[in-house]
């Protein structure tokens, strides 16, 4: 992996039952909610000024959580990637040519609106990293085909591209990799290999039935009932925009 990245900091905050990650400028409220589905996850109330996190946002929670394992908000994290699904406001359109990672896509009649290739790819900036492209505000990022799925190292997670898509930076497929090595096994990762058609799928943290290793996932079914979330607001630049 590359640069050593510091323990990160987590402040719980009792009274008010937030948990706050002043490194990146993020605060959670504790009280998780689910179950439910992608849909219901986007329309949930997450408490005033609060929303769904997108996977950019709820790794480092994930590898905050992992490293402050004492305080009880972090707990509540862990579990949660213990027994259930833990996802980010983040779809993955899957066509022949690679995958697109979209945050907080746009919803239509309860489901995750796939977009025309070429307007995703019209969205495209110029900045590059390990071969995945972002859009100039990061928002969007693509990846061919290639990236090495299933049982990975922690070393082969950090630069994986299909990682760094899913978790929106070099630096947060670090933090994934180092909140792996938390667990026996090595890490998962799971995605779509191919398409022939375009295809939606949204994103899932977790640790296994056993909760020996961390998985990653890029290939979830947005109707599925039992996933996660906490809700998120920036706690530096004032309160994020509400989902769209």
């Amino acid at each position: 992996m590359g640069n050593a990245i510091a323990k990160p900091k987590f402040e719980e905050v009792v009274a008010v039952t937030t948990m706050n990650l002043p490194d990146v400028g993020l605060k959670f409220n504790a009280q998780r909610v689910g179950p439910m589905n992608f849909a219901g996850l986007r329309t949930a109330d997450y408490g005033p000024d609060f929303r769904m996190p997108t996977m950019p946002e709820l790794v480092p929670l994930v590898y905050a959580s992992l490293e402050n394992k004492d305080y009880e908000t972090a707990k509540k994290v862990i579990k949660t990637l213990r027994e259930n699904w833990l996802t980010g406001n983040t779809a993955f359109h899957y066509f022949p040519i690679g995958m697109f990672a979209e945050d907080s896509p746009k919803m239509k009649s309860g489901r995750i609106v796939l977009p025309n290739q070429k307007t995703l790819e019209k969205r495209l900036g110029s900045h590059e990293e390990k071969g995945v492209v972002f859009s100039d505000d990061r928002s969007l990022r693509f990846v061919p085909y290639g990236f090495k799925m299933e049982s990975q190292t922690a070393l082969n997670l950090s630069t994986n591209p299909g990682v760094i898509a899913l978790a929106g930076s070099e630096q947060n497929a670090e933090m994934l990799a180092k909140a792996s090595q938390n667990y026996r096994e090595n890490p998962h990762f799971w995605a779509l290999s191919s398409v022939k058609t375009p295809q939606t799928r949204v994103a899932g943290l977790g640790s296994d039935v056993f909760g020996d290793r961390l998985v990653v996932g890029a290939d979830g079914s947005e109707n599925y009932d039992y996933r996660f979330s906490f809700g998120v607001l920036n706690d530096t630049n004032g309160v994020a925009p509400k989902n769209k």
